[in-house]
């Protein structure tokens, strides 16, 4: 009976860390899904659309055009930098892994109005 107080222990342990490996079965599960595609223009000094929403966890491909000069798409927080050519279009995937309010940056010098092309990407946290 010397072994009983040791799995009381660990099952404490255990049912401490059973939330957080829900959370990690949630994310991981919406990372195997196919990627929700959002189309994205950016031109002479915006996105269109300027705010985007997605879920926390989802995977997530922006199909960026150019429709007037060369610009580029930048989230730092999810590694996304990426030149989108006049004309082009690229797709940029990545998983929104952390929920919160994020800059959508143009990464190319596009002109004057170049500073003030910013876009925001929401992620909404997931409801446990």
């Amino acid at each position: 009976m010397e072994g009983f107080p040791l799995f009381k222990t660990e099952w404490r342990r255990s049912a401490l860390a059973m939330p957080f490996v829900a959370l990690g079965l949630v994310v991981s599960l919406a990372a195997q899904q196919a990627p929700r595609v959002i189309e994205v223009k950016a031109k002479k000094y915006d996105f269109e659309p300027s705010t985007i929403e997605v879920q926390q966890g989802e995977r997530v491909v922006l199909r960026v055009t150019s429709t007037d000069r060369l610009h580029g798409i930048g989230i730092k927080k999810f590694g996304v930098s990426k030149e989108v050519p006049k004309g082009e279009t690229v797709d940029v995937e990545f998983v929104a892994s952390s929920a919160g309010t994020y800059q959508v940056l143009c990464t190319e010098d596009c002109g004057k109005g170049h500073d003030d092309m910013v876009g925001t990407l929401v992620v909404k946290a997931v409801a446990q």
